[in-house]
């Protein structure tokens, strides 16, 4: 159902891609030669050296340094570039030589060698090899790396469940500081884990009822002032707990030479702390004098999306609450064929994305849980129609299906858009990686000329949605089919 993007004015640009192919391409090719050329001479010159295997390690290093050099690269940059295509040579001829002719870039070809170190099976290698080189010719490496995600997962789903429950004892949080004030806060936890927790940010920041406190550390934008003098009360300290030194000062008054003011609402203010403006603690209010800060949509919140989220999970992990009047559900989509549910076939869930693979034992024990509350929606591959849908049709037993009924709004119902984003996956534009539950979902043929129906409806993300209302993105008249799960 991805549209074809074809311009032929571009084709000096796909030309000069795959002559930039070639050239990397030939410049791991004279890498490979040179190493083996520097090993054959020193097998010949210091045989004693290179009898041992630290020995030929050792003039391997001395090989690398020297095309280090040469290179202007990092010496273990150069030791991952030979392995690679010393791997690649051995054991993806195809794929090797389609880089070698620059149908297929080396970044592809990096993540097929990836996803080949993965499989135990001989077989299975050379299977991937023809595969892989068939699919990476169409597809760019982002989509290219999913597709690997899931044939590996399914190829091989014993070694899959070996390496995720390896993968699950290494979970683990970390901090890496940045410049200008900031860090990044890593969490390594399983990936429905994950997913759940984003998609629970994602729909609690972006409801406009729900109010999202501040980062305690951020300063808020201006309110309205207030001509009312500030009174004196409890400070706080820049997490948002109550400050000793703040609540009495050296005279045993609240305030007294501590260095903190707060405003009426309770928000303290660390003017010492932070010489260019004041900074508000988390029980609202913003700078000294100024009224409450709006905390949701409705109210006046300014903050991004990305804003809110952030806030909201450093306040869910400082207070341990998460400040919400309705409750919110963490929801994560899972493709699962009838078969894995039966327990007659180990073949990996796929998630709704189809970015992971999830294995069958892991998918079965959550499902038979009780802590989970599962809702299905049956997916069925449709039938691609050419011509777009008529206008009427006769009850049969398709019309109870989402994915086969008209419905007369334009508006798209829940239970089909549901529907359209398991079928879909992704955002439909070749190479956009936008998960398709964060998409628009568009009328091809525009309501009303075209139908309310899943097939005149796919998954767009807002910027090529964008594009394809200016114009800038045409619907191909024969679509492909959508790629069974």
């Amino acid at each position: 159902m991805q549209v074809a993007l074809t311009d032929p004015n571009a084709e000096p640009l796909r030309e000069s891609q795959r002559q930039l192919n070639r050239g990397q391409a030939e410049q791991l090719r004279l890498l490979v030669g040179y190493v083996e050329s520097f090993l054959r001479e020193l097998e010949m010159t210091e045989p004693e050296l290179m009898r041992t295997t630290r020995g030929r390690a050792t003039a391997e290093s001395a090989a690398i340094m020297n095309a280090a050099e040469a290179l202007g690269a990092s010496e273990g940059h150069v030791h991952t570039q030979y392995q690679q295509a010393c791997f690649a040579r051995q054991h993806l001829p195809q794929v090797w030589g389609a880089v070698r002719a620059g149908d297929v870039p080396v970044r592809s070809l990096v993540r097929v060698i990836s996803a080949a170190e993965r499989l135990v099976s001989p077989v299975h290698r050379e299977r991937l090899d023809v595969a892989a080189a068939d699919y990476a010719l169409t597809h760019r490496p982002a989509r290219l790396n999913v597709w690997l995600n899931r044939h590996v997962a399914r190829t091989e789903p014993d070694q899959q469940l070996h390496r995720c429950r390896r993968s699950h004892t290494e979970r683990r949080v970390w901090l890496e500081h940045l410049e200008d004030g900031v860090s990044l806060l890593h969490a390594m936890l399983p990936t429905l884990t994950a997913e759940a927790i984003k998609n629970r940010l994602v729909d609690v920041a972006r409801s406009p009822k729900q109010d999202v406190p501040y980062d305690p550390c951020v300063e808020r934008p201006a309110a309205e002032t207030s001509d009312a003098p500030a009174e004196p009360q409890s400070g706080f300290d820049w997490l948002g707990l109550p400050s000793e030194e703040s609540t009495l000062g050296p005279d045993g008054g609240p305030d007294g030479g501590s260095g903190w003011r707060s405003d009426r609402s309770g928000a303290a203010v660390a003017a010492a702390a932070c010489p260019a403006g004041p900074v508000s603690g988390p029980a609202g209010g913003a700078s000294l004098g100024a009224g409450p800060t709006p905390t949701n949509r409705e109210a006046g919140d300014l903050r991004t999306q990305a804003q809110r989220e952030a806030d909201l999970v450093a306040n869910w992990l400082l207070n341990g609450q998460t400040d919400s009047r309705t409750p919110i559900n963490a929801h994560v989509g899972i493709l699962i064929e009838p078969e894995t549910l039966l327990d007659d076939s180990d073949r990996p869930a796929i998630s709704r994305n189809r970015r992971h693979a999830y294995p069958a034992e892991m998918i079965r024990r959550i499902i038979l849980s009780e802590e989970h509350q599962i809702t299905w929606t049956r997916v069925p591959i449709p039938e691609v129609r050419s011509d777009p849908p008529a206008a009427t049709h006769a009850p049969s037993a398709e019309a109870l299906d989402p994915l086969h009924r008209v419905y007369q709004s334009r508006f798209v119902p829940k239970l089909l858009r549901r529907a359209i984003e398991f079928r879909d996956g992704t955002c439909q534009v070749p190479g956009c990686m936008v998960a398709a539950e964060h998409c628009d979902i568009d009328h091809q043929i525009p309501w009303p000329h075209g139908e309310t129906t899943a097939a005149n409806l796919w998954a767009l993300c807002r910027k090529h949605h964008r594009l394809k209302t200016a114009g800038f993105l045409d619907v191909p008249h024969d679509r492909p089919p959508p790629t069974n799960p």
